[in-house]
This record gives C-alpha cells, sequence and structure tokens, in this order.
C-alpha cells in the first residue's frame, strides 16, 4: 500500500546568511582597529626614524655650545670643521668668542638635516643667553666630515 503525499509540504526555515548586521559591523570594526594600528605605527616609525636622522648633529650643536659656555675653546674649536678651521687659527676663534661675548646657556628650538648627492648636511637653530643677559638667535650650519657632526659656519 502507498501512503499518499501530503498536498503541501512545509518549507523548513530560512537559515540567516553570514552577512547579518551584527556580524558585518564586528567584522567592520576589526578592520578599522587593524588600520588604525597601522597607521599609528606608521607615524610612530616615522617619527623615530627622523629623530635618529637629526638627533647626531643636533648632539654635536650642543657640544660645541657646551664647549664655548665652559670657557673651553680649544675643545670648541676641534668641533669645528677642516674648512672653518683653515680660515681661522684656534687664538682667532678664541678672541672672536670674546669679543662676541661669552654665552651662559643655549636652548635648541630647531634642527634640519638633509643628504643631496650623497652629501649630509644640517642646519641646528638656537637661542643663545649672553653672560650680560641678553638673547640673540643664531643658525649653525651642521655637516657630517668623516663620519663625525662638525659645526661648519662662523659661529659668530
Amino acid at each position: 500500500m502507498t501512503v499518499p503525499q501530503a498536498p503541501y509540504s512545509p518549507q523548513p526555515p530560512a537559515k540567516k546568511g553570514f552577512f547579518t548586521l551584527p556580524r558585518v559591523l564586528i567584522t567592520v570594526g576589526i578592520v578599522l582597529v587593524l588600520c588604525c594600528g597601522g597607521v599609528a605605527f606608521g607615524v610612530y616609525k616615522l617619527v623615530d626614524t627622523v629623530s635618529d636622522a637629526v638627533a647626531p648633529a643636533r648632539d654635536a650643536a650642543v657640544a660645541f655650545l657646551d664647549e664655548v659656555e665652559d670657557g673651553d675653546d680649544a675643545g670648541a674649536y676641534a668641533l669645528l670643521c677642516d674648512d672653518v678651521q683653515q680660515m681661522m687659527s684656534p687664538s682667532q676663534f678664541a678672541s672672536g668668542v670674546e669679543q662676541r661675548g661669552r654665552i651662559k646657556d643655549h636652548k635648541i628650538t630647531g634642527v634640519s638635516v638633509n643628504t643631496t648627492n650623497g652629501v649630509t648636511a644640517g642646519t641646528v637653530t638656537a637661542t643663545l643667553t649672553e653672560a650680560g643677559g641678553g638673547t640673540r638667535q643664531t643658525v649653525i650650519v651642521m655637516a657630517k666630515e668623516s663620519g663625525a657632526w662638525k659645526v661648519c659656519s662662523n659661529p659668530f
């Protein structure tokens, strides 16, 4: 005997698809977090790289200014690049420091470094406080010479 089939067979309930609203929002949130994290990491690495590039030039300028402040004209003279040393003797340098006025403090306000055609150079901007109490701005031209940063401008 055969069992008659029902004229109507109910359809099974529809399954929810993968792209329901909560899943979409969670996926978009995860993608945004990953993208923002990547951007933040990129900015961090850029700032870190720039800091690494300018720090040696800044440190050399600070060392030069510290020597001048301490009255160690010979030490400051040794931090001048060869071209400047050829233009003035150690005694001329010391005389120039005294004529311009001894500085008692400094504050670095800017550093810029660039490499053009394989020559690395930069500038360091500083505010100098003179022994008499006055202040003045100066731009110190720096150059990388034999692997070390040197002052390559007239410091007066």
